[in-house]
This record gives C-alpha cells, sequence and structure tokens, in this order.
C-alpha cells in the first residue's frame, strides 16, 4: 500500500470505515457500491437519526479480519451486500470471510491465556457480535438504488422481519 501510494498518489487501507465508530448498524460492502452506501449512511443519520456506517473492504485477499473484527465489536446488526450469487451455497463469498472473521473473534475471546488469532479482536462473549445478514444485489446488471440501501438497514431494525439473506434491487 506504501508503495502504491508513492507511485500514484493515491493512499488506500485494507479495509476503510465511514462513520463506523458510534453505529448501530453497518453497511459492509467492496468497490462501487459504497459511496452511494455513505450518502445513505448520512442520510439515515441526518433524517431517522440512525447511526448507520459503511466499511469498505479494500483488499479480499489476504482477508482483513484482524482489521474488521475490530470495527465490527458491539454492532447491532451488519449488512454484508455483494454483487454475485450462488445458489446453493451456503453464504456468499464476502458473507463467508466475515463470518469467520467474527467466530475468530469469538474464540479469540473464550481462550484462556494466549489468544489463538494474534490481531484479531477478542469478543467476550455473544453480545459482542453483531447479528449478520446477508444481501445480494445488482444481478442482470442493474444498478443498486438508494432506497435498496434504506431497505437493508431497515431490515436489521428492531420490529422489522430481520430476514438473514435477501435480495436487492433486482
Amino acid at each position: 500500500m506504501d508503495e502504491f501510494a508513492a507511485l500514484t498518489g493515491r493512499r488506500y487501507q485494507r479495509v476503510s470505515g465511514f462513520k463506523t465508530e458510534d453505529a448501530d448498524y453497518i453497511i459492509l460492502g467492496m468497490g462501487s457500491m459504497i459511496v452511494q452506501a455513505e450518502a445513505v449512511a448520512d442520510y439515515l443519520r441526518s433524517t431517522r437519526k440512525l447511526k448507520v456506517g459503511v466499511v469498505n473492504v479494500m483488499m479480499y485477499r489476504p482477508f482483513p479480519g484482524d482489521l474488521l473484527g475490530h470495527v465490527l465489536r458491539g454492532k447491532k446488526g451488519v449488512a454484508v451486500l455483494e454483487r454475485t450469487d450462488q445458489p446453493l451455497a451456503e453464504d456468499l463469498p464476502l458473507m463467508r470471510e466475515v463470518r469467520a472473521t467474527v467466530t475468530k473473534c469469538l474464540e479469540n475471546g473464550a481462550a484462556e491465556g494466549k489468544p489463538a488469532y494474534p490481531g484479531y479482536a477478542a469478543y467476550a462473549s455473544a453480545k459482542d457480535m453483531p447479528r449478520l445478514y446477508s444481501g445480494c444485489y445488482g444481478l442482470g446488471s442493474r444498478d443498486m438504488q438508494p432506497e435498496a440501501l434504506i431497505g437493508a438497514i431497515e431490515n436489521m431494525l428492531p420490529g422489522a422481519e430481520q430476514k438473514k439473506f435477501f435480495y436487492l434491487s433486482v
């Protein structure tokens, strides 16, 4: 990353966050949907007083679970949105990695003595682990619209249906 920044003047991180520090709910994704997600987070904060943040996974391999576990600790819900579908798979690719990350954080919290996964967060209990929701969007080359992102957040709220897997912008 440092070499790339020196060559191009652009600095990237393996994971970047937008208003995640105080967020209760997170939209997590990769690529072009992040700019829209940040605008929706600002909109929901100003109009509905919902504390929404956005996490951009910039580097998929090696997966930045060591960084991500710290960002997700204590959040009420995380909507992992992906522009792919894998019928009959247990989870979509990014969700598999996020789920593995929070599991490692739980294992670190349960470890007596040395953590099993150095650098990963240690979740003291399941209360530190956010509820995970998986969304697939953009099938058939359709762009994701802001209302789809709002729907992903509304799905996580108390009293909502809280679907664990859903499609957006289809």
